[in-house]
């Protein structure tokens, strides 16, 4: 049994520690927030203890996994103390904002001999990981064309999301879903265009993207947190391959918690047959935590987010924020 020391409580902490509570293999046993945690629900329903000391949780000697879910700006330091206090450890994504800050991340994290893995969800979505499958199958291995979505308000849990200097805005926090997976389905890429817009603090909050790979496939990306309130969380990614087109579509509530409510479905048509696909309905938090933990566990390499895609999505989004800032189409 590992023991998580699980950190922040916002949507995604939470989100994690929900997701914990199916796994077997692991439990949270010390949570650190700032602040004194108030919400009666959740202390009903945890059984563990909770710290205001980031350090006192990194001297448990007891706690195995530190799983970061603070805001995206204090990634590193958080991550770099728990690889010097000798924890495994989960982040949730994106990583950092820099190359230089991703290469004192991984400089410490080697130095020390310990496990990091990130999360990029979009691996471990369930309808996601049947469009991974079908490109390795007949229906779909010559995909020339992927078009991705996904689109709604910037998050109202907490307004660091609005700096561009904290989050990264919409292309870091939200794009980086669909350029990734882009990515995991059709290789490294050659080329991006992008074009967007900013908020008033200078964040890149609408973003679409063109990315053409070295194997000639072409994906357009769009990714906003400027939706008017009241349009729903939307998601979709459309490949088409020589052999048939793959159309999902996700229509939610306001979020993605509400995600069962709305539409979800995965449909595949060629020549032959116009079919709704059938996919587990599993949680992709649980999917990846449940991965991740088994990873450390068994001693087993990560073969589904290496860090080197890691660094390689990071290197995307860069070259995407300098064909936005310059309006020119950036090499890989």
């Amino acid at each position: 049994m590992r023991n998580i020391g699980l950190v922040g409580l916002g949507f995604i902490g939470k989100a994690h520690l929900e997701a914990y509570r199916h796994l077997n293999n692991c439990r949270v046993t010390v949570i650190y927030s700032r602040n004194e945690v108030k919400d009666k629900d959740l202390i009903k329903n945890y059984n563990g203890s909770f710290v205001t000391d980031y350090d006192e949780l990194l001297s448990n000697k007891e706690i195995d996994i530190i799983d970061i879910c603070v805001p995206t700006f204090l990634h590193e330091d958080y991550i770099i103390k728990a690889a010097r206090a000798g924890k495994h450890i989960i982040c949730e994504k994106p990583l950092t904002l820099t190359i230089q800050s991703a290469n004192r991340i991984m400089n410490e994290v080697n130095k020390n001999g310990v496990k990091l893995f990130v999360g990029h969800v979009l691996r471990f979505w369930p309808a996601y990981k049947l469009i991974k499958s079908l490109s390795e199958t007949d229906k779909l291995k010559d995909i020339e064309i992927v078009h991705a979505k996904r689109l709604g308000q910037v998050p109202k849990w907490n307004d660091w999301f609005l700096y561009p200097e904290k989050s990264g805005g919409a292309l870091f926090d939200l794009h980086i879903h669909d350029i990734d997976f882009a990515y995991y389905l059709l290789g490294e890429v050659e080329s991006v265009y992008a074009v967007g817009n900013k908020n008033k603090y200078g964040a890149w909050d609408h973003v679409m993207t063109m990315m053409t790979f070295k194997n000639k496939s072409k994906a357009f990306v769009e990714a906003s947190q400027r939706m008017p309130a009241g349009y729903p969380f939307t998601m979709s990614l459309r490949a088409q391959a020589i052999q048939g087109t793959l159309d999902f579509n996700l229509i939610a509530g306001e979020n993605i918690e509400n995600i069962e409510v709305g539409t979800n479905q995965l449909m595949y048509y060629n020549h032959k047959e116009n079919s709704a696909l059938p996919f587990e309905k599993g949680d992709a938090f649980q999917n990846e935590l449940a991965y991740f933990v088994n990873c450390i566990d068994k001693e087993e390499e990560n073969s589904i987010v290496p860090l080197q895609d890691v660094l390689y999505t990071l290197k995307l989004l860069l070259a995407i924020e300098a064909s936005l800032e310059t309006g020119k189409q950036v090499q890989i």
